[in-house]
C-alpha cells in the first residue's frame, strides 16, 4: 500500500512538474493573413478576374435582351417555324448565359483558393516557426478557445507578425 502510494505521488509531482513547462500561446490567423501584402495583390487580381467576367456578361445579357426585344416586336408576324427557331435560339442563348455564370462562378472560386493557399502556408510556416523558437507547446487559433487566460496565454499575433515582416 505504502509503494502504491509513492508511485501516485511521484506520478502528481511528475505531472505538477511537467504542467509548468508548459506555454500556450493564441494568434488571431485571420488578422495575420489580412496583413500580409500578398494578399492585397491576390484580392486585386481577383477583383480584376470578376470584373472581366461580369463585362463579358453583361455583353451576354445585353445581346439576349435586343434579340428578345426584337422577337417580341416581330414575334406576331412571323411564320411560325421562324418564330419556334428564334425562340429557341433565346432559349439556348439564356441557357449558355446561365452556364457562363456558373462556370464564371467556379473558376474565381478557384482562383481565389490558388492565390490564398501559399498565403496561409507562409502563415502557418511562420507559426510554427515563433512555436519552436519561443518554446510554446501550443498555439491557438484566436476564436476556438472557449476561455483563454491572458496572463497564461501569450498573444503570439505580434511575434508571427515580426517573423512574417509585417508591422
Amino acid at each position: 500500500m505504502k509503494k502504491i502510494f509513492l508511485a501516485a505521488v511521484f506520478c502528481f509531482a511528475a505531472l505538477a512538474a511537467n504542467a509548468q513547462t508548459l506555454k500556450f500561446g493564441n494568434v488571431d490567423s485571420n488578422a495575420l493573413i489580412e496583413a500580409m501584402p500578398e494578399r492585397a495583390q491576390a484580392l486585386k487580381e481577383l477583383e480584376e478576374l470578376q470584373s472581366r467576367y461580369e463585362s463579358e456578361l453583361a455583353k451576354m445579357n445585353e445581346e439576349f435582351q435586343t434579340k428578345y426585344s426584337s422577337f417580341m416586336q416581330e414575334r406576331e408576324t412571323l411564320e411560325k417555324s421562324i418564330a419556334d427557331a428564334r425562340e429557341q435560339e433565346l432559349t439556348q442563348l439564356q441557357q449558355r448565359i446561365q452556364q457562363f455564370y456558373e462556370t464564371a462562378g467556379r473558376d474565381i472560386q478557384t482562383q481565389e483558393q490558388s492565390k490564398m493557399a501559399p498565403i496561409v502556408e507562409k502563415v502557418r510556416k511562420a507559426i510554427q516557426a515563433v512555436g519552436e523558437k519561443n518554446g510554446f507547446t501550443y498555439i491557438f487559433n484566436a476564436g476556438t478557445a472557449l476561455y483563454s487566460s491572458e496572463s497564461q496565454c501569450i498573444d503570439c499575433l505580434p511575434l508571427v507578425k515580426a517573423e512574417l515582416g509585417i508591422k
